[in-house]
């Protein structure tokens, strides 16, 4: 056959494959990430890729997201993929209010899809890990997701990391205080979410081309969100000072004050947690306190766990006004900081045992000694592979890195034993069939 036929196999851009090596790393975090969740009390739920187009854009004209469309050919509707957990989990608590509790508190693992321009450690088609408190007004939950910030981070053995803390209500009372049109609020807030991104030059840029700010603006603008200090009281209490004719920015940085204070009562260590009053959120739906998670040794990737108070999505479905809080982990983005840190250890395999299977008369025997060892969730394997002598097959066993490898031959079988070698420690040993779980065990322990 010639090469003309065959197709080519390469990704389109903004696309990766996960091998092995990587997806084993990948699970583990997931795992220690739905750990942690769980821990919090959040309970699992999953949604279709696919939903209804209107779902995903609220019916919002100037809905801005770059979503992918899908032709279902047999509906009238129209359908797209979904770009993030958020906006499904308004939709199921709307559909299925009745049934669930209140407040209801889930996790939800998934990809999500945005048409966006690829980039390092920005996908197209990329994993997301939600927590959310469906219907608690009270600012301890807006605290707990940052707590489960915190500790998610952690348990992933992240050390240098930042959960940086604003509050929308704070950034709508800055048209009074720069002195712009309220109505241009929202495409503010939009320029100032590309602040890590574009920096403040191309943000001023845009603030004088798109909203018209002239400079005594943005210099107002500018002072307000370079407000810095050694906590974040004395930031609320220095931006509480710029800021005081508005009545929703004062509110604003009270819920901030009150917050604060539920996670030191939570044991967050300070450090780990900073007001940083340019965090925006790009997302139009977040109504009050917003958080996002910077690596401090690779700020240029972005933020890689999100999230914020939002209090009306639900109420896009129906009369229900359900107050709701949450955070997400962008699972592929903070995977690939990590591999830039370094941080990534990659395997070969998860088999904890091997079989060789060298002599046709024992592959019984062998079939026997594997049945063993998974009944007792051994992780292991039969040799299945193409070498058929000894030599060949341990080679894969060193090669693949398994930890025990199991040697039976004709003259094992007929003595019921089985040579037992510890890879790590180099040694080898004849042992009895019934001894070979206790073995394996303790090599492994």
């Amino acid at each position: 056959m010639s090469n003309d036929k065959y197709i080519n196999p390469e990704l389109p851009s903004g696309f990766r494959d996960y091998l092995p090596e990587n997806m084993m790393v990948r699970q583990a975090m997931c795992d220690k990430i739905k750990t942690v969740f769980e821990r919090f009390g959040f309970l699992p739920l999953d949604t279709p890729g696919i939903e209804r187009k209107e779902v995903l854009t609220g019916g919002d004209e100037n809905f801005s997201k770059q979503i992918f469309n899908v032709n279902l050919h047999e509906e009238k509707d129209d359908f797209a993929l979904r770009f993030d957990l958020t906006v499904p989990l308004a939709r199921v608590v709307s559909l299925y209010s009745e049934e669930l509790p209140k407040p209801f508190k889930r996790y939800q693992v998934g990809n999500v899809w945005r048409g966006e321009r690829a980039q390092a450690g920005r996908f197209k088609e990329f994993m997301q890990f939600d927590a959310d408190i469906v219907g608690s007004s009270r600012l301890i939950a807006d605290a707990e997701i940052i707590a489960l910030m915190y500790e998610t981070m952690n348990s992933l053995g992240l050390k240098n990391f930042l959960i940086k803390i604003n509050n929308r209500k704070i950034l709508n009372g800055l048209a009074d205080f720069v002195g712009y049109e309220k109505k241009s609020n929202a495409d503010v807030l939009r320029i100032i979410d590309k602040m890590d991104k574009i920096g403040w030059e191309g943000v001023e840029k845009e603030l004088t081309d798109s909203v018209k700010l002239d400079k005594e603006q943005t210099k107002k603008l500018k002072e307000f969100l370079d407000l810095r200090a050694e906590s974040s009281e004395k930031i609320l209490t220095e931006a509480s000072g710029l800021i005081k004719k508005s009545d929703e920015a004062t509110e604003g940085i009270k819920e901030l004050e009150e917050i604060i204070a539920d996670l030191k009562a939570l044991g967050v260590p300070e450090k780990y947690y900073r007001v940083d009053l340019s965090v925006a959120r790009g997302l139009g739906y977040y109504t009050g306190p917003v958080f996002e998670t910077i690596l401090t040794d690779l700020p240029g990737i972005g933020s890689v766990m999100s999230g914020g108070r939002y209090d009306d999505l639900v109420s896009r479905f129906s009369v229900q006004n359900i107050p709701s809080v949450g955070a997400s982990v962008g699972v592929d983005r903070l995977f690939a900081a990590m591999e830039k840190l370094g941080m990534i250890k990659k395997k070969k395999t998860l088999v904890k045992a091997v079989v060789l299977n060298f002599d046709k008369e024992a592959e019984d025997y062998c079939l026997k000694i594997v049945a063993e060892l998974r009944k007792s969730e051994i992780d292991s394997e039969i040799y299945l592979g193409k070498e058929i002598n000894l030599k060949g097959q341990l080679a894969y066993a060193l090669t693949q890195e398994i930890p025990v490898v199991l040697i039976a031959g004709e003259k094992e079988k007929k003595t019921q034993t089985v040579q037992i070698k510890d890879v790590v420690k180099r040694t080898q040993e004849e042992i009895a069939f019934i001894d070979i779980v206790e073995t394996v065990e303790k090599i492994l322990s």
